[in-house]
């Protein structure tokens, strides 16, 4: 059977994008779809259902209520704005170095810190380490960024356990 690679008929990404992209019937992939269904969700009973999860994790004994994933983007501010801010939680936030950052994404992490007063954990992996695997990862999977995908995924369930912190947000 031959697999036969697809590109999106909006954003044009294809069907070799390393998070497994899917698509319709129309030809438009799974992010494109999940983009259009923000447009009709309701916001509002959205941020009262997350309170309600939220609410057993809120401030015990514990140094943290929950781990929040960061890169030092737009996203990242905002989101520790609302748990921080809004939902009242104390997070502890987890990255992990691609090797690659700009000196404003490095700066963007530091304000992070300062501005919300939350700890930072960043992982660090060996960067021959990291050659190997990316190497090995273009040739197997067609793309340099998947490492980086994993290692933002798996940093923050590794932390969540050895602290014992069971919300990640």
């Amino acid at each position: 059977m031959e697999n036969k690679m697809q590109q999106c008929s909006r954003c044009l990404y294809t069907s070799l994008h390393p998070l497994g992209i899917t698509f319709n019937e129309e030809g438009v992939c799974s992010g494109c779809q999940i983009h259009e269904e923000k447009d009709s969700l309701d916001w509002d009973g959205r941020f009262k259902a997350l309170k309600k999860i939220i609410k057993p994790y809120q401030r015990g004994k514990k140094q943290y209520d929950c781990i929040i994933p960061v890169t030092g983007g737009n996203d990242s501010h905002f989101i520790v704005h609302v748990v921080k801010n809004i939902l009242k939680l104390e997070p502890l936030l987890v990255t992990y170095n691609k090797y690659f950052n700009t000196p404003l994404g490095i700066r963007n992490l530091a304000n992070l810190k300062i501005k919300f007063d939350c700890d930072l954990l960043t992982q660090n992996i060996n960067p021959q380490v990291v050659k190997k695997i990316t190497k090995h990862t273009l040739r197997k999977y067609g793309s340099l960024y998947w490492p980086c995908l994993a290692g933002q995924t798996v940093f923050p369930v590794q932390t969540a356990i050895r602290y014992k912190i069971p919300l990640i947000i």
